[in-house]
């Protein structure tokens, strides 16, 4: 056979070899490929970042820190902005993908535990000792699964009341401190023909409505679940209390927009910046926003609790903002950097959203480092002093913090956005709110059977 033959022969031999998968599976392939897709050539690791931090200021310091890693470690760093109410469907869906993700941003407990549950995370208890252990966590950050933190949270993030001063002056009132102040204040606030409301409180079935909307139930002492994980929502003790607090809801409707149907976070914003609404319900971000936006408002609001139905104190909705590690086969480079984020470039990231990103590690709330930044201290007596009062007096809770300890049935009752339509069946459809009550509680026994 001649040399030329012989080259075609064995050319062919390997294009039937390879095609055939006789070299290795399409299967195999693609496993590889998913296993190494964060690679480049020479090895070079890529490490993906879900950001629920979508801000302009706070993804140019991720993008400048994954820079500045690259540079010191020779780890690419790559952070993609995904906003709050898609990142879990993001990460999860990715899972496995070439689209995986190795570190998530995350502002909800319910995610970490829905995440974990399919044993998706890596636990951070070596990195919180690093960083001075839980005791420097305020508590109600923590995390806990099986005793374990499978995210560090980075700041507080609470919502909370915001309303107009001035407005309460010109009208002879004061900061609401029961439910019926808080309805006379809101209609005294609302002169449609003006198009200025009252307040504005979201029931879309997003989680803006979850963290913004919920106050009420808690200020009324309102449980989803007992000790046992028993859903107490239609107990005799607490039916009544969550059927008041939909009336409340329905009783202060008058005295929004039409567009809290729609409403998520971006319009709560706009509408207390804009002046259409003399009361909002927001974290420190609307300070933040006030502070970029409406620097005429700085000195013409106060932050304030949801007001309890009897006036005995006050409730906020609690969430925290932290930084997850997913599994991956990066994730020991995941976890290394991380660890120095948290030593070496948090302050700088938290002064992106000053007001906004309130430290979760007591030793961060009183360094003089953290406290320097000029937007910390021109709002500290009206922003930032008000939010660590309000984390050590008021009544906290959230849809996935309600329970003896983090389960993956917070998660479950967050993701269904049940509490958002039993808002809106009451307030849009007029449905009966005993009725809606019955069938929302029987509805979460259902849906964490076997959870």
């Amino acid at each position: 056979m001649s040399h030329k033959w012989y080259v075609i022969l064995v050319s062919l031999l390997l294009i039937f070899f390879i095609t055939t998968g006789c070299l290795g599976s399409k299967q195999q392939t693609s496993n590889q490929n998913s296993a190494s897709n964060q690679k480049l050539g020479n090895n070079e690791v890529i490490l993906r970042i879900a950001s629920a931090e979508t801000a302009p200021d706070s993804m140019k310091v991720l993008e400048e820190v994954g820079k500045e890693y690259e540079q010191k470690f020779g780890v690419k760093v790559i952070a993609e902005a995904i906003p709050l109410a898609d990142i879990y469907t993001k990460v999860s869906t990715t899972v496995n993908t070439s689209s995986q993700y190795d570190i998530m941003l995350t502002g909800f407990p319910g995610h970490i535990s829905l995440l974990q549950q399919q044993g998706l995370l890596e636990p951070m208890d070596e990195i919180v000792e690093s960083l001075g252990g839980r005791n420097d966590f305020f508590e109600t950050t923590w995390t806990l699964i099986d005793d374990k933190m499978y995210w560090i949270p980075y700041d507080v993030n609470l919502a909370f009341g915001y309303i107009r001063k001035d407005w309460l002056v010109e009208k002879g009132l004061s900061v609401p401190k029961n439910w019926e102040e808080f309805v006379n204040v809101a209609d005294a606030f609302t002169d449609k023909s003006q198009n200025k409301y009252g307040l504005m409180l979201p029931i879309k079935s997003d989680s803006s409505t979850n963290f913004l909307s919920t106050g009420p139930l808690w200020s009324n002492d309102v449980k989803i679940f007992d000790d046992q994980w028993n859903v107490i929502l239609d107990s005799p003790e607490m039916k009544p209390k969550v059927i008041d607090t939909l009336n409340l809801l329905k009783e202060l409707t008058p005295y929004m927009p039409a567009e809290a149907e729609k409403a998520s976070y971006a319009e709560m914003i706009a509408a207390f910046t804009s002046g259409q609404v003399g009361m909002a319900f927001y974290s420190g971000r609307l300070v933040d926003n006030i502070e970029s936006k409406a620097p005429d408002l700085t000195n013409k609001f106060e932050l304030f609790g949801y007001p309890t139905k009897d006036g005995d104190g006050s409730a906020v909705n609690y969430a925290t903002d932290g930084i997850a590690v997913l599994k991956s086969p990066q994730s020991a480079e995941a976890l290394k950097f991380v660890q120095w984020f948290f030593k070496e470039k948090l302050v700088e990231f938290l002064w992106t959203s000053p007001v906004q990103f309130f430290p979760a590690q007591e030793s961060i709330y009183q360094s003089d480092e953290w406290r320097s930044h000029p937007q910390i201290q021109k709002y500290w007596e009206i922003g930032v002093e008000p939010q660590y009062h309000l984390l050590k007096n008021a009544k906290l809770n959230a849809i996935d913090i309600d329970g003896p300890h983090t389960d993956v049935k917070q998660g479950i009752v967050f993701e269904s956005y049940i509490v958002p339509k039993m808002y809106q069946r009451v307030i849009i459809n007029n449905e009966d709110p005993s009725i809606v009550v019955d069938e929302a509680a029987k509805e979460i026994r259902e849906m964490i059977k076997g959870k």
